[in-house]
């Protein structure tokens, strides 16, 4: 399941969290919450979905760590 970006709203399946060198799992998504895709250094979109960010965001407040959740409400939301 995807995970938007709190910053430019950008997907990103949240499978690439194990993925980031040098980072566990879990500072790879305190990192991507805070800091969007430049906390697992990736590149912002240049052309960001200011909805999904904001939607995002606020997700992340509520749900805190639980990222399921996240991504549930968020496809639900039809993202």
């Amino acid at each position: 399941m995807d995970i938007f970006c709190v910053k430019c709203g950008e997907p990103l399946d949240t499978d690439e969290l194990h993925d980031i060198e040098g980072k566990s799992f879990d500072e790879a998504l305190a990192a991507y919450k805070s800091k969007g895709c430049r906390g697992i250094d990736r590149t912002c979109s240049d052309e960001p979905n200011d909805e999904a960010a904001m939607y995002s965001s606020a997700l992340y407040e509520i749900l805190g760590d639980d990222i399921d959740g996240v991504a549930a409400m968020m496809q639900d939301y039809g993202f």
